[in-house]
């Protein structure tokens, strides 16, 4: 049997680095991109030279040495990615089992089909890129492809803990019968090659487990506020409806205290009345019931907190829309505007301006409100719970998604802006 040569540590090295840059690609930066950047060229340069460096250490000091190796990729991750130690610890595990896969098949690759040559030979260069490029990019369509959670997946330490020990579980087993022998043959390559898969893949089913679990809660959240704004919608209604029955009430006792002899009396108490009535002159006409009583409630709300909303809106344009939608849109904006209004200390700057209006076969939103705080986004292009309002503007999002549009968010000039874009359906 053919003794064959160990994997080259270049090897190993860019195997690693590879799998480490896949994994962080989707994580959010800890510093700007040039810093990144650098940073990582010193990693890669770093990581590269103590692989090769200590590819020829007694056996009792390999360990140690992967130990370090091991260390260098989580130090990278937690130093440039915003994650926590954690989530850190779980995607080095996930790297370097990736890493390990890798190399086994390329080298076992390369002994089968050229046994005599060495790592720096043009052709075996050449087997490295295909086999490290189809490997690394049928792991990055899967991670690509399948629906991502908006924020980063809850790493519990139970997650992380089974993360670490499947992969020092593997790579000691894969590993036992190099250290055991004193000869490398393809047969260690074959066990060591479907250990790392077995690794790789229970990894995988570990990472989409959390995956549907990240986003079985976002989709509950979601549903929250569906559910909300349209508990919202109808007890508004049923209050509008009451508003709408005592108004009638109120114009009448007005023309029968007109009918009064005594016009002093009267004026006065016509004043009176219609200084309470004001409360309640927010009733509007879109042309849509559904946003006129929406509309009509948060004006309603608005004037209890002392803030001035105004709105400009072609209730007529939304008839594709169901009424809980009507409500997603309209009541969770309105609701996170008034909530940052009502927190403005100033009541003459506490505005809220509204408007929808058709342009160009698309339905615009726009929902306005002063905020003199500057509000800094997140990673998702969407504020911190807490950074704006209270309420989640992740709902608006999904649903201009699933209608095929899009929903945007911006802070300027001390006005906060959140802008959805919905196409019209074609008529038939």
């Amino acid at each position: 049997m053919i003794e064959l040569p160990n994997i080259p540590r270049l090897y190993t090295a860019l195997a690693e680095v590879l799998a480490v840059c896949l994994y962080a690609d989707r994580l959010p930066l800890r510093c700007g991109k040039t810093a990144t950047g650098a940073i990582t060229v010193v990693w890669v340069i770093v990581l590269g030279a103590f692989l090769k460096c200590t590819g020829f250490v007694p056996l009792m000091w390999w360990i140690p040495c992967m130990l370090c190796a091991v260390s260098l990729l989580y130090i990278y991750l937690w130093g440039t990615r915003c994650v926590n130690w954690l989530e850190a610890l779980y995607t080095t595990a996930r790297a370097f089992m990736l890493a390990e896969l890798a190399a086994s098949v390329e080298w076992q690759l390369h002994c089968w089909v050229f046994p005599h040559r060495r790592g720096g030979d043009p052709l075996a260069l050449l087997l490295l890129v295909v086999v490290y490029g189809a490997v690394y990019g049928e792991m990055y369509w899967l991670e690509t492809s399948r629906p991502q959670p908006s924020g980063h997946l809850d790493i519990s330490n139970k997650a992380a803990l089974v993360a670490v020990v499947m992969a020092g579980t593997v790579f000691a087993v894969s590993n036992l019968l190099f250290l055991g022998s004193g000869k490398v043959t393809m047969m260690l390559y074959y066990v060591r090659t479907l250990v790392d898969i077995c690794g790789v893949l229970i990894l995988t089913v570990q990472q989409d487990q959390l995956r549907e679990a990240a986003l079985h809660k976002e989709l509950t959240a979601l549903d929250s506020v569906l559910h909300r704004q349209y508990e919202q919608y109808k007890r508004s209604k049923e209050g509008v409806k009451l508003i709408n029955r005592r108004y009638h009430e109120l114009k009448v006792q007005i023309a029968d205290i007109r009918a009064e002899r005594d016009r002093a009396k009267q004026d006065a108490a016509l004043a009176r009345m219609e200084s309470g009535i004001l409360q309640y002159e927010a009733e509007n006409k879109t042309g849509n019931p559904v946003l006129d009583t929406l509309l009509t409630a948060k004006s309603m709300d608005c004037q209890e907190k002392h803030i001035q909303m105004t709105s400009v809106a072609d209730g007529r344009a939304l008839n594709f829309l169901t009424t809980r939608e009507i409500c997603t849109i309209v009541g969770t904006a309105l609701d996170n505007a008034i909530e940052s209004c009502a927190a403005e200390p100033d009541p003459e700057k506490r505005l809220i301006r509204t408007a929808v209006y058709v342009q160009n076969g698309f339905v615009m939103f726009r929902f306005e409100n002063y905020c003199a705080e500057p509000v800094e986004l997140g990673p998702d292009g969407l504020p911190a719970r807490s950074a704006h309002g209270g309420y989640d503007l992740k709902s608006l999002r999904a649903l201009a998604q699933q209608h095929g549009g899009s929903m945007t968010v911006h802070w300027e000039n001390q006005w906060f802006t959140v802008r959805m874009l919905l196409p019209l359906p074609k008529k038939a």
